[in-house]
């Protein structure tokens, strides 16, 4: 095994943890609980007088989870984007009369985007 391969599945290990933290996230468990944290972060607060202490530790535990969640959703939106694109090129080169200089558009400048919509 070369370290290329190597390096590759590793890459693909953490695309596809990525891709559980971020379904994850987005389910019905992960609402329920943060309703639930919120709920209790605001009854320890009420109790514990909202010390300056107590607002620091929010702001900084919810910055790093916004920065973290921010790639993660962005990594598992560019792979399923990327999926699509491939799958619409592969019908684009399986259907007779199609425009194949439509494939890999998007890889191409908006001004060319825009001339290959108007055809």
């Amino acid at each position: 095994m070369t370290d290329l391969s190597g390096k590759l599945r590793a890459t693909d290990h953490l695309s596809a943890a990525a891709r559980v933290v971020v379904a994850a996230a987005g389910s019905t468990l992960a609402a329920g609980l943060s309703l639930l944290l919120v709920a209790t972060w605001l009854v320890v607060g009420m109790v514990d007088g909202f010390s300056q202490h107590w607002f620091a530790l929010l702001h900084a535990v919810a910055s790093a989870v916004t920065f973290v969640m921010v790639f993660l959703i962005q990594h598992t939106n560019s792979v399923e984007t990327r999926a699509v694109l491939l799958k619409l090129d592969e019908l684009i080169r399986a259907t007779e009369g199609a425009r194949d200089e439509l494939i890999a558009a998007e890889q191409r400048p908006l001004n060319e985007q825009e001339h290959l919509a108007q055809r």
